[in-house]
């Protein structure tokens, strides 16, 4: 494409340059700003919904697994044992399928459990802080829900976990503690007497 600047001059210009240059037809430059228009208007609706999401969580549509469960359990230190966990859904702090919970564990000794929990569909890792007296001791596991009594709602899992001696004793004879649970919910009492 070549053009005349004035009586002597003619200018020459290849492709590249044309649109370097902004000497394209004028046609041409009103569909240019029309797309580049239509690309900052998706562009900016996709940056408003990323907002949105993150500003408004989804909600919570996981499975609530809220309930008490009574667990016998198995350690290296302390042998056979059984417990009560109570656990409660923190809706505020859940969305979409990923379920957090506050955990209170009652046992026969007077040492106060308490801990947390994530549930991202069946799976859950678990935290259990154990205080007695001066001493703590954290409990970390990992366990997968299964339905049990499908016409009654109930859950079960069993729960591996690790407990480590590490904060309470610097010793390195002390390494620490491991063990399993198997915990099954109770039937919550809905019905009223008549």
């Amino acid at each position: 494409m070549c053009r005349k600047y004035g009586s002597y001059l003619f200018l020459c210009i290849t492709k590249p340059l044309v649109t370097r240059y902004n000497l394209l037809p004028v046609n041409y430059r009103i569909d240019m700003k029309k797309t580049f228009i239509a690309i900052t208007a998706i562009f900016g609706i996709n940056l408003l919904s990323a907002f949105n999401s993150i500003a408004a969580p989804a909600k919570f549509y996981g499975t609530d697994y809220s309930g008490v469960y009574a667990c016998k359990g198995s350690n290296a230190k302390v042998g056979d044992y059984e417990l009560t966990i109570t656990f409660s859904l923190n809706k505020a702090n859940s969305s979409g399928n990923i379920g957090n919970y506050d955990l209170s564990v009652q046992t026969e000794n007077p040492t106060a459990y308490k801990g947390q929990a994530i549930v991202k569909g069946s799976d859950m890792a678990l935290t259990i802080k154990f205080i007695d007296g001066n001493k703590h001791t954290y409990s970390t596991g990992l366990a997968k829900f299964k339905r049990i009594y499908i016409e009654e709602r109930r859950f079960s899992y069993m729960s591996e976990y690790y407990e480590s001696d590490a904060n309470a004793n610097a010793s390195a004879d002390k390494p620490g503690n491991f063990g399993s649970e198997v915990c099954v919910q109770k039937p919550s009492n809905t019905s009223s007497p008549s």
